[in-house]
Order: structure tokens, then sequence, then C-alpha cells
């Protein structure tokens, strides 16, 4: 089992995503109009363990998902990596604007390229320009900054399988990415199972993610690469990369009332059990710490594996296991903000 060690550097293993068809990420519902803007550490996880499963390894599955953490999905733009921002009030200083407007662009800011993250880590105040703003991102500097994906709604038809039945017209949300730009995400594991989820992740390049993979969406290309985080010996927070379902020790280790967090429930249907018959049914909900949270501890957290799997009397009823095992960074956080 992999447990997050705290140390003051570290060097994680980049995935990317590079060239990402169209994607859409469903949010557990029915209705297709609208597309998760996240891709969650949850389902990279079920995903990998799902393809693993194919190949024949079913025995193990929750031993496996313990092996490793895995961060969410982040954006990246040529070589600019993105980071999600820390919950709370950002540190950040807007030079050439007044306070209350900047204060307000500020608010939508939900990435941070890495050596602004990193400064804003280490609980620096940083001063930025108007345009290092730009819509959901916070640039390090003010180059030019192709954004990463554009959505489209596009209405699509359902095709009835009685002909006496009509052809009932709906509406289906794309992403779509720019060719230099795709997704990423962290990797901590052993070099040996490292090697194992990195091969895994190339067949599920090759398969898709999300849904419509049938039409060619969500397929890409694999390219693995490193980052170290800034030297954090001074850390007092621990800051999540991915989801976070604690164990039931770790909850009074969080200090909860000074922290800084937020919950996202997390549920939705079997589409990836290879029991056609099962696919129709909802997985149990769990609330999980979402990414971007920030607790008030220095202490090691490793969460735990659950089993979400529906009381559903039938033999061909298999578990479903879902990850809420952390990946965390250290961070220094102004206390009383």
């Amino acid at each position: 089992m992999v447990k997050q060690k705290r140390i003051d550097m570290a060097t994680y293993t980049i995935v990317k995503f590079k060239n990402l068809t169209p994607l859409h990420i469903g949010t557990g519902k029915e209705n297709y109009d609208f597309s998760s803007s996240e891709l969650h550490s949850d389902t990279l996880s079920a995903a990998i363990a799902a393809i693993r499963a194919q190949q024949g390894k079913t025995d193990d599955v929750k031993e496996f998902l313990q092996s490793f953490v895995i961060s969410s999905a982040f954006p990246f733009v040529g070589n600019s990596l993105f980071l999600p921002k820390p919950q709370g009030k950002l540190d950040v200083s807007v030079s050439d604007m007044d306070e209350y407007p900047s204060r307000k662009k500020l608010k939508k800011i939900r990435y941070i390229e890495t050596s602004l993250w990193n400064q804003l880590a280490a609980g620096n105040n940083v001063v930025v320009k108007s345009n290092q703003l730009r819509k959901e991102f916070l640039l390090a500097d003010n180059n030019e900054f192709t954004q990463p994906f554009k959505t489209q709604v596009n209405q699509r038809v359902t095709i009835p399988r009685d002909d006496n039945q009509t052809a009932d017209p709906f509406f289906f949300e794309w992403k779509y990415f720019s060719s230099n730009a795709g997704l990423y995400c962290l990797l901590d594991a052993s070099e040996e199972v490292k090697k194992v989820i990195v091969s895994l992740l190339g067949t599920l390049g090759e398969i898709g993610l999300g849904t419509d993979r049938n039409v060619g969406g969500g397929k890409f290309e694999v390219e693995t690469s490193s980052i170290t985080l800034n030297d954090l010996s001074q850390a007092n927070a621990e800051m999540l990369l991915s989801l976070y379902i604690p164990t039931e020790d770790e909850l009074s280790q969080l200090n909860l009332p000074n922290s800084r967090y937020d919950l996202v429930l997390r549920g939705g249907y079997m589409a990836g059990s290879e029991q056609d018959m099962l696919r129709h049914l909802r997985k149990k909900s769990i609330y999980m710490f979402n990414v971007g949270s920030v607790f008030a501890t220095t202490q090691n957290i490793a969460g735990k594996v659950v089993d979400l799997r529906p009381e559903w009397n039938d033999d061909k009823m298999h578990p479903v296991f879902r990850s809420g095992k952390p990946f965390v960074v250290p961070i220094n956080i102004k206390q009383n903000e």
C-alpha cells in the first residue's frame, strides 16, 4: 500500500494526455448537454483498474488501487502546466488594477501556472499584472496564451430500435482541445507499479476516456516526464490534488475548523461494468473531499478504497471499487484567513 510521506521536496511523474480528441465526462446524471468540468482522480484510477481487469487481473483490484496515488487531471498548454487553486483567498495582488475589480477576477481563477503556484504554496505574496489573468487561468507571465480547450454543445438524435418510435433529439456537450494542449495527471508509486500504470494508460488512450468512445471520443497519446515541487520545509498544511475519502481515524487529524475544504458527491452509473445487464444500475453515492481542499495539518493521511456496489441480488454483481487515496502536497498557509 502506498502512503505518501511528508517530505520537503518531492519529484512526481507527470503523465500527459496528448493529442486528446473531443471529450465528454459524464456527470452521473442522464442528461448529456453538460459535461463535467473535471476528470477526477477516482475516475482515472477506476478506468486504469478496469483496463487491468479486462486483461484478466480481477482477483486483486482493491490491492492494486491501494498500490498507487494519482491526481485528478489538470490542463497543460505547450510546456506550461497548471495546478488547481488552493481553497480560500489567493494571496495575489494585481498591480495595475484596483482591489475590488481585481478580487472579482481572481475569484474566477481555477488554475495557476506551476511556477506561480509554487510561490503561493510557499506562503509568498505574488504580484501580477491584469493580462496574466486569462479567464480561469493565472499565468506566470504576460506572453501570448492559447486557451487549452473550448466547449461546444451539438444536437444529436437517438435512433429508435422500434420503427413505431420517433427519433428524439438531445444535446451533447464536447470539450475540444487545442493542438498544443491537453490534460495531465501526477502519479506517485513504486517504479514497478508506475510502469504498469503508464502501460495501462497507454491502452486507455487507444480505447478512449469518457462518453462516446465508440465514435472516437477521449482518445489520447501518453507522454511521461517529471516535476519537482519547491522546498516546503516550513509548510503547515496539506493540499489535495485528488479526491479524498478519510478513514475514521483521520477525520480527527484534519483540523477541519481551521481548514478550507469543499465536498463533492460521487456516484453515477456502473457504465464501466463488463456485464451489460448491470450498466443501468447506479453505484452507491459517497461524499469526498474535493481537489484544492487545504487541511491545517502536517500529519500523513492515507485515505481508503471503498466498495460502492449497489444493493442488487444477482450472482453477476461484482465489487465497484473507488479510490479515495489522497494525492497531497505540502503548502504554507496564513492562519486565520
